[in-house]
């Protein structure tokens, strides 16, 4: 049996603490949709009573887009607790279950990089300063199972890169694959993980056939599915979302360069044209050549901003999650064309129109407190690359795990995007902040 010390006990002990804290929030104000909320609802019961994946509304005219709109892996968790009873609250039990063991797992992992006990009040402050794990453990979003997924890829992959054991081989390819069928952020993952395992292994000298056939089992399976959607709709494709991801990230760009009545009308444009063509195939091709010739023919200018919304995926403070979830907007509000962040506030309208405004929304202060924590954070995780003594491939991955997501965020960055690896970030961030105070001290740096 493994012997748990007293401060893993102290500090399990307080992270339940909270979440039971946030479980009451969500009982008492009921937020705990958000707009993709009913989809995975849809497709859950769908499954259930139909065997029809299909995130839409059955008893309304079937659409082609909602066959594959949503991944399965979200809904399939959603049916294990409807195949006994419809209760949200249920699902929500499970996630805050889940939201514990994925703190606990990022803690453990993290030993591996130089992590100990001591961190423990540092690791707790950034977790509670940052709301959305607690918020999308309460909310009916795949969000939370996805950061398990990654999690898990992520503790295989620094083991692996430790003892180079096939098991972890085996681990890392199951994890993607399941945490792609949770949310197609990892869709891009899966090619870059293929493609660098084989390079890898092959300097290494490393059981190459083995390698060979672990690294492939997620695009194969990717594959497989993109097969089966063809059969049901007649696009070899992963999900229908992905033909717009273009356009939006224009459709973002344009609002930050020419203003939200443009970007608006853009969008409005830009669905009509699709709508009207007759075939999901066709509607898709077009969708997402139209979004990538658009992004070519703003290529430099974009990519600056696209590199510029990448840095602040750093520092998001979800104050928009906070307020829907406290009741304090609406999802329709915080979508309005005159939706400000604090940042505008303040630089259109001063002190006194940012203090009126916080007074309205009292979630300004606490996403005040976030914002400087996470700038702490990210303080402490460059730190981290600057005082580390792992082996350079070790760190190497871990800054590039990070990347990943803030590079494939970009324009769209939110601070639940953030979430997958956020206690990477913050368990990164505790290692580096206290290694510069061990320097500070002259204290020799003690690595594990």
């Amino acid at each position: 049996m493994k012997y748990y010390s007293r401060n893993d006990l102290i500090f399990l002990a307080v992270i339940c603490l909270i979440h039971s804290v946030y479980f009451g929030l969500a009982w008492h104000y009921k937020h705990i949709f958000n707009g993709d909320s009913f989809e995975y609802i849809y497709e859950a019961i769908n499954i259930r009573d139909y065997n029809f994946f299909y995130s839409g509304n059955p008893a309304l005219p079937i659409e082609e887009e909602y066959k594959t709109l949503r991944t399965p892996g979200y809904p399939l968790f959603l049916l294990l607790v409807y195949s006994f009873v419809v209760n949200n609250w249920i699902v929500l039990f499970l996630q805050n279950l889940v939201s514990i063991f994925n703190i606990m797992m990022a803690r453990h992992t993290l030993k591996a990089a130089g992590y100990c006990e001591r961190l423990d009040k540092l690791l707790l402050m950034f977790i509670i300063l940052f709301p959305s794990q607690f918020i999308y453990a309460n909310t009916i979003a795949p969000d939370i199972l996805l950061q398990t997924f990654c999690l898990v890829y992520f503790s295989h992959a620094i083991a692996f890169l430790k003892t180079g054991s096939v098991k972890n081989m085996l681990g890392m390819a199951v994890a993607i694959t399941v945490g792609l069928f949770i949310k197609p952020v990892l869709y891009p993952l899966a090619i870059i993980h293929c493609i660098a395992f084989l390079i890898y292994t092959f300097i290494q000298h490393r059981r190459l056939t083995k390698s060979a056939v672990t690294a492939f089992i997620p695009i194969l399976i990717v594959c497989f599915y993109c097969f089966w959607n063809q059969q049901r709709t007649g696009k070899f494709h992963f999900t229908s979302i992905q033909s717009f991801n273009a356009i939006y990230y224009y459709n973002n760009y344009l609002k930050s360069t020419k203003g939200t009545n443009e970007a608006r009308n853009f969008l409005t444009v830009e669905r009509s044209a699709i709508a009207a063509l007759p075939s999901l195939k066709e509607r898709y091709d077009y969708a997402q050549s139209r979004g990538l010739d658009l992004l070519k023919g703003e290529n430099v200018s974009y990519l600056a901003f696209h590199l510029k919304r990448s840095a602040e995926f750093f520092v998001e403070t979800g104050k928009g999650e906070m307020d829907l979830f406290l009741g304090n907007n609406t999802l329709g509000k915080l979508y309005a064309d005159d939706t400000r962040g604090l940042k505008s506030i303040l630089k259109e309208s001063g002190v006194p129109g940012l203090t009126k405004h916080l007074i309205e929304y009292p979630t300004g202060f606490f996403a005040i407190l976030v914002l400087c924590a996470n700038l702490v954070r990210l303080g402490g995780f460059v730190l981290f690359f600057v005082f580390n003594r792992q082996r350079a491939i070790i760190n190497w991955f871990i800054g590039l795990y990070v990347v990943y997501f803030a590079a494939i965020t970009g324009p769209i960055s939110n601070a639940h995007y953030v979430l997958p690896i956020s206690l990477i970030l913050m368990g990164c961030a505790s290692i580096g902040l206290s290694r510069l105070l061990t320097v500070k001290n002259n204290r020799p740096i003690i690595t594990q």
